[in-house]
């Protein structure tokens, strides 16, 4: 499927970006400038574990530069089709159009009382999230969201230690029912686990580049992470935030659509709707002030880029040589149609 009629959208959003200052998110504050939004880097190259082949200098010099100085950047040459891209944002819209009764069936049990909903027996933090269940600097966030994580195999190492009796930390039955339980996949919509489920072999697949690249520009040898990511614990958090008015933006108890927060993990890929502007922003490296750049989607060479930024742990291993940068989402203003997002956590 060609998303031709889909990229015209997004032309005229190419290689510019919206700053803003933390003193507020109203768009009359925010000033247009004519500069490219993020590095654009192409992973084509990193498709292949050979490390005898000829890997693209330039292209890991410019990706060692984004993660140190930006920790955001755009992927192309990812691998994945824009059919694939546009149709799990579809399913993802279809899930949150259903009746509030239903998504509710579906709700994680870190948010309801087991008395009064039939959640279903999923597993700790899966499922569904109303607006405002979800908290960041002690805000409401203004999106609803449905998580999924991996499902481990009855015979995962990880399944089998965690089922063993002599558990006793007390903390340790919470973490456990997170790590082996099982998705809420709604019954509805029969499309939404066929399309996520090739949607995360995907971008597995993407975040296997992605790692390969970044390893060589740490001089490391290509496959040196391979070991951490061949049986990664992954998360998929399916989001839509709502058009607010200009001035609901933010309120005592409502922030943003989501809070500025870092991301916990390796890498995370953004998945959101090409038409969405002025949404998520990132936060610069100016130190003398609180200054954002708006990552709206684009598309290269009638391919669609995914957002990709930097988590915590690489920032860890690197001793922040490589920044998890801090961001947030904006919620869309009306006239504006709500936004969907279906980040992968890799």
């Amino acid at each position: 499927m060609r998303s031709s009629s889909l990229l015209k959208h997004i032309t005229p959003f190419l290689n510019r970006t919206w700053y803003r200052h933390a003193s507020g998110l109203a768009q009359s504050e925010l000033v247009l400038h004519n500069t490219p939004v993020l590095p654009l880097i192409d992973f084509s190259a990193f498709a292949s574990k050979d490390e005898t082949n000829h890997y693209p200098h330039d292209i890991i010099e410019k990706l060692a530069n984004a993660c140190e100085h930006v920790g955001f950047f755009y992927a192309i040459g990812h691998g994945i089709s824009n059919e694939l891209l546009l149709r799990t944002l579809s399913v993802t819209r279809q899930l949150f159009d259903l009746d509030l009764k239903i998504k509710n069936q579906y709700a994680s049990r870190l948010f309801v009382n087991s008395s009064n909903i039939n959640y279903q027996s999923g597993g700790l933090g899966r499922g569904y999230q109303s607006i405002g269940e979800n908290v960041t600097n002690s805000r409401r966030d203004r999106h609803e969201g449905f998580d999924l994580y991996r499902e481990l195999d009855s015979n995962h190492p990880l399944r089998l230690q965690f089922n063993e009796k002599n558990l006793t930390n007390k903390t340790l039955p919470d973490y456990r029912e997170m790590a082996i339980g099982w998705n809420l996949w709604p019954k509805e919509l029969p499309l939404f686990k066929e399309t996520i489920t090739e949607y995360t072999t995907a971008m597995l697949q993407a975040g296997a580049r992605v790692m390969r690249a970044i390893a060589l520009s740490l001089n490391l040898p290509l496959n040196y992470f391979e070991s951490t990511f061949n049986d990664s614990f992954w998360v998929i958090r399916c989001i839509r935030y709502p058009p607010v008015s200009q001035n609901k933006i933010q309120s005592p108890e409502y922030g943003e659509g989501c809070g500025e927060h870092s991301d916990y993990g390796w890498l995370t890929f953004v998945n959101q709707d090409l038409d969405s502007h002025n949404c998520l922003h990132v936060r610069t490296n100016d130190r003398s002030k609180a200054t954002y750049i708006s990552a709206d989607p684009i598309v290269v060479e009638e391919q669609i880029a995914l957002t990709c930024n930097i988590g915590d742990i690489i920032a860890f291993i690197t001793k922040n040589k490589y920044r998890s940068t801090r961001h947030c989402v904006v919620s869309p203003v009306k006239p504006a149609r709500s936004r969907i997002s279906t980040p992968f956590f890799f």
